[in-house]
């Protein structure tokens, strides 16, 4: 290809432009995950440095954001020009291999000559380079091999050529590195930054090279091929473990005839790539070598080998192992692992939704023929396998179809999905293989409408934890037809894909916003609870320091620390107009302090019987707007009554002299003053709730969870009363409450022995807003999603199916987590987690087969 140094220009330009803000975040990345490293720190020297790290790094943002790009561009235009020149050199001979593996697959290493006559700083900076790189390139090794194809073709090299990329992850370590050497901190702080800005820029460098893979692709650019070496057939012979002839059929294959001769055996497609003068390579990637060499470079490295055409034996194969298929009948069962038909066995819906074991699915299950029709049974799927694996004319084809068949088989295999949803993927193999002979490595890209389609529809799944639920069937039933209707088509790019994703995703949307605006109300009133609750905590805060509370009783300092101080809260909130004293709640304090000092009011007894009316218009119109029930607080104003009651005796005396006979007289006991520590306000743990906001965020409706046979915690019912009215405990509603026992019936769980509190504590912490539980409430395990947690994390909201809310404080949580109440569910990503799975299980036979070999 000829050099293109506009497009190569172009590259350049906007690598450099994206560097500024990619290293922005990686900034602000590293400042965060300082900081979180400072508040773990339990050595106060380690704090100070992870303290001075982060400052001084904020402090460097702005400089390094604007010199970054030009150091960039300054080290792009040095290495384009040291590239003309190595360009015109033949790359160095490399090892015969069966295989090639792409350059930059391995860290850099440092090498123990480098360290001779140089300083401790200079030794420092080399191990601080080699140590960036190290972390940064495993980051990007996948998207560097197709960005490092491409760029040799701008080039015009023949083939890849990594070392000749101007764009390298070295050039961008190196910039970052001087950048940090030259900043007037101590190395030990320089070392702390090295370390935090690396893996965020390994990201952020990702995202760059794919950015300018995509502009290349869409110029059109055609890649480059990694050279291909010739492999003596008695290599690959000894790598394949056969001998002469045969072994030749598992490795790269040169044409008999040398060149590249214009009969070849039926599908072979020439590359393209291989200079005149060198022999035209095919390969025949069928038994182990497609567990082994090429398909580990398919997965890591994005398949040097993928344009390469097929050998006549691979052809051959495909026709032995169709010809196999069609000679089985059509009712034949083929083996499955699991051994397994699509059918659940008798009983199965009878058992507790999460007690039931999970039945095992995978690639060779039998379906359902009712709802999948022909691909429910494993013949057509391997059928439409053998098929297409003839119509393959290059290699990235036939490994293409094999990751999708292994894909599928991992997903099937998961078994936190319902055995319906693998079920489903499953059958949705032949539309996915035929995707794969147009887009082979669709799968590598998260935003592929392919690999989208699978990976929503199970995170969807994760709604619903019962197959057999009305809720469940509801999904299902547009799952399966979407699927059908793929497997019904001819699959020429991803559009299918794309729109049955967006059928479904609308009708999604349409269930999600009609729960939406019911959460969306309930979280107002729960956040209103929560800033309530906290503005009280700091007017009660504000009352104890007052002058005045000596000889206050401690009855009434609780009513102004709690109900009292929360009705100012709840005027302060609601207040539009800005006032000072929002009705007037906090003027009343005072003179309820006043009233209740027997000292005093015995001496100004009109005063007191004139205060007392409005003092308790104005105590009962504040708990009134604060929605508290009356019987709340009886205890309060009878204690208050008992307070004031010596001087309302003195309104039956008409004289001086009858007053001062009645001082003389004996008077109920006075209560004993409050000690110090008593006048002193404490935050409440879980917010207070009035009974309407309790019935609209669902605690009621959790506390049926609360069996009778967990019997209450020591200090359980403290806790209960902070957060629910005394009237919702001592008055059940519609469910059972926790002091009354539930009648024993099958839907009961089973009583299990309960985790330590420490390892419940653990799990709590670990929950995550959009992570999923199964709780057990009114009798049924449910399927629900914690959707808010207070700032405090003393307060919890679940919505399950329907945006039915299930709220509970901290101890409650906790208590249903240790009783095996409450579950979490884990729900990371499904396709990445399989195809994590078959990356570990391909690396794993890789090293198997050369064990064997050595």
């Amino acid at each position: 290809m000829a050099s293109q140094p506009d497009l190569l220009q172009a590259c350049r330009q906007e690598a450099a432009k994206a560097a500024r803000p990619a290293l922005e975040r990686c900034m602000e990345d590293a400042v965060a995950a300082l900081q979180m490293a400072e508040t773990q720190s339990m050595k106060v020297t380690e704090r100070n440095e992870l303290s001075t790290a982060w400052l001084e790094l904020l402090k460097n943002k702005a400089s390094w954001s604007t010199r970054y790009p030009a150091d960039l561009l300054l080290k792009f235009k040095a290495n384009v020009a040291a590239a003309e020149q190595s360009g015109r050199a033949p790359a160095a001979p490399a090892k015969a291999a069966s295989r090639v593996t792409p350059p930059d697959s391995a860290f850099t290493t440092l090498s123990p000559g480098i360290f001779s006559l140089v300083n401790d700083t200079d030794v420092s900076q080399a191990i601080e380079a080699a140590r960036l790189l190290q972390q940064v390139l495993p980051a990007v090794e996948q998207v560097l091999a197709e960005l490092n194809s491409l760029i040799s073709a701008v080039q015009g090299l023949a083939n890849v050529r990594p070392e000749l990329n101007p764009l390298r992850p070295e050039v961008f370590a190196q910039a970052l590195r001087e950048m940090v050497s030259a900043a007037p901190v101590a190395p030990a702080i320089a070392s702390l930054w090295n370390k935090y800005l690396a893996p965020p820029l390994g990201r952020e460098l990702g995202h760059i090279y794919q950015q300018l893979v995509h502009q290349l692709e869409r110029a059109n650019v055609q890649r480059a091929s990694y050279r291909v070496l010739q492999t003596p057939a008695g290599a690959v012979s000894a790598r394949s473990g056969s001998s002469g002839g045969e072994g030749q059929r598992s490795g790269l294959q040169e044409s008999p005839g040398g060149g590249n001769r214009e009969n070849r055996g039926p599908g072979v497609a020439p590359s393209g790539r291989q200079p005149a003068d060198q022999p035209f390579q095919y390969a025949d990637p069928t038994g182990d070598e497609i567990r082994d060499g090429l398909l580990q470079d398919f997965l890591f490295h994005g398949g040097g080998h993928a344009d390469i055409g097929l050998a006549p034996a691979y052809y051959e194969t495909v026709d032995e192992e169709l010809a196999a298929l069609l000679a089985t009948g059509e009712d034949s069962v083929l083996p499955s692992l699991s051994g397994w038909s699509g059918a659940p066995p008798s009983g199965y819906g009878d058992l507790p939704a999460v007690d039931r074991p999970p039945r095992a699915v995978d690639e060779g299950s039998e379906l359902d023929p009712q709802r999948w029709g022909a691909f429910g049974r494993p013949r057509e799927r391997a059928l439409v396998r053998a098929r297409l694996k003839k119509e393959a004319t290059r290699v990235g084809q036939v490994l293409g179809l094999e990751v999708v068949r292994k894909l599928v088989n991992q997903v099937a295999q998961d078994p936190r999905l319902l055995a319906p949803v693998r079920q489903a993927i499953v059958a949705l193999e032949p539309s996915l293989l035929r995707l794969a002979m147009v887009d082979p490595r669709f799968f590598s890209d998260e935003g592929h409408a392919g690999r989208r389609v699978m990976e929503r529809v199970a995170q969807r799944s994760f709604k619903y934890n019962d197959e057999f639920s009305a809720e469940f069937l509801d999904f299902f039933e547009p799952v399966s037809t979407a699927f059908n209707d793929l497997n019904a088509l001819a699959i020429d790019d991803a559009q299918p894909f794309g729109m049955a994703l967006a059928t479904l995703e609308d009708a999604w949307d349409g269930q999600d916003q009609l729960e939406l605006a019911n959460r969306n109300k309930v979280l107002r009133a729960l956040r209103f609870a929560e800033d309530r609750q906290t503005q009280a905590d700091q007017i009660a805060f504000d009352l104890s320091a007052r002058s005045d509370l000596e000889k206050v009783p401690g009855i009434v300092l609780d009513f102004l620390f709690g109900p009292w101080a929360l009705a100012m809260a709840q005027a302060r909130l609601a207040d539009t107009r800005n006032q000072v004293d929002p009705q007037g709640f906090g003027s009343a304090v005072p003179d309820l302090l006043w009233s209740v000092k027997r000292d005093v009011t015995l001496k100004q007894p009109a005063k007191l019987i004139e205060m007392i009316p409005s003092l308790l218009g104005k105590l009962h119109a504040g708990l009134e707007l604060l929605g508290q029930d009356p019987r709340e607080n009886e205890l309060f104003f009878e204690g208050l009554m008992n307070l004031h009651r010596p001087v309302l005796k003195l309104r039956r005396l008409k004289s001086q002299q009858d007053a001062l006979e009645s001082g003389t007289m004996p008077l109920e006991p006075e209560e004993a003053a409050t000690a110090p520590a008593q006048r002193l306000a404490r935050a409440a743990a879980p917010p207070w709730l009035a009974r309407n906001e309790l019935d609209a965020a669902g605690f009621e409706d959790t506390l049926p969870s609360l069996q009778a046979g967990l019997m209450p915690l020591q200090g359980e019912e403290e806790v209960i009363d902070t957060i629910l009215p005394s009237a919702v405990i001592a008055a059940p509603g519609a469910g059972d409450s926790p002091a009354q026992p539930a009648p024993a019936d099958a839907d009961q769980p089973v009583a299990s022995t309960a985790m330590a509190s420490t390892e419940a504590t653990q799990i709590l912490l670990g929950l995550r807003t959009g992570g999923w539980v199964d709780l057990y409430s009114r009798r049924r395990w449910l399927r629900a999603q914690l959707i808010w947690a207070s700032s405090k994390g003393t307060l919890f909201m679940f919505v399950s199916h329907g945006g039915q809310p299930h709220s509970m404080t901290q101890r409650s949580c906790e208590r249903l987590i240790r009783e095996r109440l409450l579950r979490p569910v884990e729900t990371h990503g499904v396709v990445a987690q399989a195809l994590n799975q078959l990356v570990r299980e391909t690396g794993a036979a890789e090293a198997a087969a050369v064990h064997d070999n050595l």
